[in-house]
């Protein structure tokens, strides 16, 4: 399976959208399902075929993992997504953002919203 996939911190009563292109499977996972979904186990998850978008609710604080299938590995379609996080842990509201490609790529996208957030309220990291 190929998929998009973001991660991002958020507070309960939280809400991630997120917007696609063409209809497909979206996830939204702990860190623990998330884990088994990579190792192809059995996971829980929010979320199901959606035609456009979709507004999840967090029930639990913490870091959630956002993905979108495009597909079979032998055959994955073209799909673009975006999610945003309304009263997360950050902001009250963030800009959408586009899912990452790799684990690599979101580890990274994490990490520069972290920065991003510590300049914005005069806080620096050594």
């Amino acid at each position: 399976m190929r998929y998009l996939h973001g991660r991002t911190k958020v507070n309960k009563g939280g809400k991630i959208t997120v917007i696609i292109s063409k209809p497909t499977r979206i996830l939204i996972l702990t860190e623990k399902d998330f884990k088994k979904y990579k190792n192809n186990l059995t996971f829980s998850y929010y979320g199901g075929s959606k035609d456009d978008s979709y507004e999840f609710e967090v029930p639990k604080s913490g870091f959630w993992h956002v993905v979108v299938e495009k597909g079979s590995y032998h055959k994955p379609e073209k799909i673009k997504a975006s999610f945003s996080v309304v009263n997360g842990v950050l902001n009250a509201h963030s800009n959408p953002k586009t899912l990452a490609s790799t684990l690599d790529q979101a580890d990274e996208q994490l990490d520069h919203d972290a920065d991003e957030n510590e300049e914005e309220n005069g806080t620096e990291q050594e």
